[in-house]
């Protein structure tokens, strides 16, 4: 009994020396990582100085606590097995701290993210194994939960995966006067899907809200929030689900695994259940879990996460500018209009300082095989020809949708397979054996068919033997849906993405700028360019393809800039012969603003081959030399406010050296405004201030100086930058 009892207390003593002594050992000496147990049997304790983890043993859910004060309590994981039954951290007697690993994640693109891994074992009786895997980070306000089936579980399998869960009126603490707010994020930006934030005390009770990999929760008027997402993009849809009760977030569940509901309408346009993931080890998604005095630097940081795991595409020139067919002539283009429109740009626009780097690219969109063969090569050859006496050079690009087929003819040879596949043997298809239907018109291909590797080999290589320096990739969501895949090792649409997006990188070799138009906004890291939204055109307000369309995405994905792509704000369309063209200055010139502050990336789509207004506008609304200086910063803005529910926000600031840049935008076409921030919003420092000089940026004139706010009068569809400067 007493040797029985020694070796008890021995092993509790080694598993706590264990749990804190060798963390310390790898943990930085400033911001210790801790583990530890308290009340020997009940409770482990996983700390930094920055937040700490309280796992309750007794029923299998974790608090964590942050130095903020901020909290999220009683969170368990847990997963639906395709069995049918159903398992939790809550249904298990045992929960045990196992290991401890050093964990060191980290790229040049951010800062390094280095901490320690702690992994939870939950064991019962007739219970198959269930871990949890956590990391704290050091000097980090963010932690990482993902959640492992044990090798029983893992060959039953699971399409729905629960790595955060919790429940109550009192999970989540930001402050007692708090105001909370919940993000929906699109999955991708396709049918003008846009980014809401909802206001939870106005969430009904019946109701579930609904975001796509990553949510916020956050007050507006503090600023304070709680960032929860996915940073790994390898397997999983990762949907956030959410309900309200009385006006409180009553439950929130993050897990793996979209399946509901489908069609082609929906966020992820699946019209099967997600992918059942089963094998020998099954894992979750990877959670950021984040607390932040300004719920805006927690969605930059939960970008930064996503790139340190992996890391954007990066072009050497920069973003670019230039010009687009699609808005202008769509199906109409053709050889003249190709080259007219590079030949005004070439004449009149790049003398006015429009280009970037040295560099002016001229793109066809689709339908550019509207030119025969002789007459794309003899394009290509003059656009590459082209130059300005100060060293500026033209680029020809091209457009593709490797995912999506356009014909109803399925006995069409696949291009580049030697007529060893017809388009029939490529395309994904459902559980059953169907085809699954088509999406904006164009049938789902299966990125891991040997026919469709085939094709993006031969486009590819045709493309960069022509010369094309600039490839636009559309409708890559195409590639994401849910199927059967004739590879077997493919179990969900994700991964299926993941093996087609990589092949094109692979080919593509960064000789080429691949700019993704639609697509997901995960997995990334597959393109130098994503586009913000849907598609959009000229107009200032009015729904679809609206400048104030794009802008809402920007309100609420301009996180997105910099560590996952070059952020695409689509077409600059001027002139009413276009699709949707601006019908004045004021209203281009707000067009073209909102390009500018998504981070500088601009291509035209007038008409400028031949339309008298076209040409005329883009003479007027690109000659300003100023805001293309701002432009080639290449620095994203952010918006001031984020209570606009499902609209674009009216202002957006970012830093300078010695200042603020402040855009403004009056989204009315019919009435003026005045717009009014308040200084401490956009920084402390310039509320205190004496005043503030407002210059405004395009003219250089100077504003009545600011006290305590800002005011700028804007006529109908006006936008205005201007730049703030503390005066001393």
């Amino acid at each position: 009994m007493k040797v029985a009892l020694y070796l008890l207390l021995r092993a509790t003593f080694l598993l706590f020396f264990f749990a804190s002594s060798v963390v310390n050992s790898f943990a930085s000496p400033r911001q210790s990582a801790k583990a530890g147990l308290k009340d020997k049997a009940s409770l482990i304790t996983l700390q930094s100085s920055l937040v700490t983890i309280e796992y309750h043993q007794q029923t299998g859910m974790m608090d964590i606590l942050w130095s903020d004060g901020h909290k999220l309590l009683g969170i368990s994981s847990g997963a639906q097995l395709s069995n049918g039954s159903t398992i939790s951290t809550t249904m298990y007697p045992a929960h045990t701290l196992l290991q401890t690993n050093q964990g060191v994640e980290g790229s040049s693109v951010s800062a390094a993210l280095t901490g320690r891994e702690y992994t939870v074992r939950s064991t019962g009786p007739g219970l198959p194994a269930f871990l949890q895997h956590i990391w704290i980070y050091n000097d980090k306000p963010f932690i990482a939960i993902e959640a492992e089936l044990g090798a029983d579980a893992s060959a039953i399998g699971t399409r729905h995966f629960d790595v955060v869960e919790f429940h109550g009126a009192n999970a989540v603490q930001i402050h007692a006067a708090a105001r909370l707010r919940l993000l929906h994020v699109p999955f991708d930006n396709d049918m003008w899907f846009r980014y809401i934030s909802w206001p939870i005390a106005e969430m009904k009770t019946a109701g579930k809200y609904s975001s796509s990999e990553v949510t916020a929760i956050y007050d507006n008027v503090s600023r304070e929030g709680l960032i929860l997402g996915s940073i790994t993009h390898d397997t999983w849809k990762t949907a956030i689900d959410a309900h309200a009760a009385n006006g409180e977030l009553a439950d929130l569940d993050v897990y793996g695994g979209i399946s509901s509901p489908t069609g082609v309408r929906t966020d992820t346009h699946d019209t099967v259940p997600h992918g059942i993931v089963h094998g020998s080890r099954v894992i979750s998604p990877r959670i950021f879990i984040g607390s932040y005095s300004d719920w805006r630097n927690g969605l930059e940081a939960y970008g930064a996460a996503n790139a340190a795991i992996r890391p954007p595409l990066v072009w050497p020139a920069g973003a670019p500018v230039g010009w687009n067919s699609w808005a202008a002539y769509a199906e109409k283009i053709n050889y003249d209009r190709y080259l007219g429109s590079a030949a005004f740009v070439h004449n009149s626009l790049v003398p006015q300082g429009f280009g970037r780097n040295k560099v002016v690219y001229i793109n066809l969109d689709a339908f550019w095989s509207n030119l025969d063969a002789v007459q794309l090569a003899d394009a290509v050859r003059t656009i590459k020809a082209m130059h300005i006496s100060d060293g500026t050079q033209f680029e020809p690009g091209i457009y593709w949708t490797p995912f999506a087929y356009w014909s109803d003819n399925l006995d069409a040879c696949v291009e580049g397979t030697g007529m060893k596949y017809r388009y029939r043997d490529i395309m994904l298809k459902a559980p059953d054996g169907s085809f699954l239907p088509k999406v904006d018109g164009g049938r789902p291909l299966d990125p891991s068919s040997p026919g469709t590797k085939a094709r993006t080999i031969y486009f590819i290589k045709e493309f960069q033997a022509l010369g094309f320096q600039y490839l636009k990739l559309d409708f890559l969501s195409h590639g994401a849906l849910e199927g059967v895949h004739a590879d077997p090792a493919i179990q969900t649409g994700i991964q299926a993405f993941n093996e087609g997006m990589q092949q094109i990188v692979d080919e593509a070799g960064n000789r080429m700028f691949l700019s993704l138009s639609i697509a997901p906004l995960f997995p990334s890291g597959y393109g130098h360019a994503r586009r913000l939204s849907c598609d959009t055109k000229g107009h200032m307000s009015g729904g679809d393809q609206s400048t104030e369309y794009m802008l809402n995405s920007l309100t609420y994905g301009w996180w997105t800039a910099g560590s996952l792509y070059i952020a695409d704000p689509d077409h600059v369309v001027l002139g009413e012969k276009a699709d949707h063209g601006a019908r004045s200055v004021t209203e281009g010139k707000s067009r073209l603003l909102s390009a500018i502050i998504s981070g500088g990336m601009i291509l035209d789509s007038s008409r400028l081959a031949d339309d008298p207004q076209g040409r005329q506008l883009a003479a007027q609304v690109y000659n300003a030399r100023d805001l293309f200086q701002v432009a080639n910063e290449q620095k994203v803005f952010r918006p001031v406010e984020g209570d606009t529910g499902d609209r674009a926000a009216s202002a957006f600031v970012r830093p300078f050296k010695g200042g603020f840049y402040l855009a403004l935008f009056n989204y009315d076409e019919l009435q003026p405004q005045t717009i009014t921030v308040p200084l401490a919003r956009i920084d402390p420092a310039l509320a205190t201030a004496t005043a503030v000089s407002v210059i405004e940026v395009e003219t250089g004139r100077k504003l009545p100086e600011a006290h305590g706010t800002v005011s700028i009068q804007l006529m109908p569809a006006e936008s205005k930058l201007v730049a703030l400067r503390r005066q001393q």
